[in-house]
């Protein structure tokens, strides 16, 4: 897949592209049903939910789980991404979140670049999020949501450390800056069937509500940033987090995961 001048103009100036049906259902379930998989590890890279045991993140499924490794090269998201970041690419993080029915947590509004940038020395906002849907996200099971064009703020200073957060850093934002970016620019779910692939730019503010459905809405983000802005904070926090290797990646076959 290429990317139309209109369509880098469009993410450039909002901060998000959303394709529908951009992976097949026998791809996706390619991914799905090694969920129950992922979500029975008990390792580092796994975060539980701080007030039940549920899974609230899986870091590094790309390093562990064949079809999310053949995900992260496929060209229908590689060669989009690449467009968008104006050169080669290399995963610096990739992670899971469930949000699974009764017990997918909230995530409070942040930039995923302040933490990057803060954490792991990261210089520029030159990444992108792309956000994989392996379940269909509705207005009623906490879908993410994004504040349009507000990548072209910078990044904020107003922002405090998640109380109590185990096992991740997020940034949250003041809730008076939101209320005054809302006001002014709106605010968007991200919905769509499974399959559905956005790319997000890493400063667009976003979050979302908490799962009371009983339905699970499952997102794989892969967090892709450019080579030349490989961070210089000396890789302090482990690799699922920070990958240490900045080697461009090379695209794989789009076949891959569907075989």
């Amino acid at each position: 897949m290429e990317l139309t001048p209109e369509q880098i103009a469009e993410f450039d100036d909002r901060g998000l592209l959303v394709f529908p049906g951009l992976l097949q259902p026998q791809e996706v379930a390619q991914l799905t049903v090694r969920l129950p998989e992922l979500y029975s590890r008990t390792g580092p890279e796994v975060v539980r939910e701080k007030q039940s045991n549920n899974i609230r993140l899986v870091y590094g499924t790309h390093d562990f789980c064949k079809p999310f490794f053949h995900l992260s090269k496929l060209p229908r998201l590689l060669n989009p991404m690449r467009q968008l970041l104006r050169g080669e690419a290399y995963l610096h993080q990739s992670r899971l979140n469930p949000k699974l029915g009764f017990s997918g947590g909230a995530w409070n509004w942040h930039q995923d670049f302040g933490t990057w940038h803060r954490e792991d020395g990261m210089p520029e906002p030159h990444c992108v999020m792309t956000a994989v849907l392996l379940h269909k996200a509705t207005a009623v099971n906490g879908p993410l949501l994004v504040i349009p064009g507000t990548h072209k703020l910078g990044m904020s200073e107003d922002v405090r450390p998640e109380a109590d957060a185990k096992g991740y850093t997020v940034m949250e934002i003041n809730e008076s800056v939101v209320t005054d970016l809302a006001g002014k620019q709106g605010i968007e779910p991200v919905m769509g069937s499974a399959g559905t692939v956005a790319f997000i730019h890493c400063n667009l503010i976003h979050g979302s509500a908490s799962n009371v459905s009983p339905w699970p809405r499952a997102i794989i983000y892969l967090n892709y940033n450019l080579v030349s802005n490989r961070p210089t904070g000396g890789n302090q926090r482990a690799w699922f987090h920070n990958n240490p290797n900045p080697a461009p990646l090379e695209v794989g076959s789009d076949q891959a995961l569907a075989a």
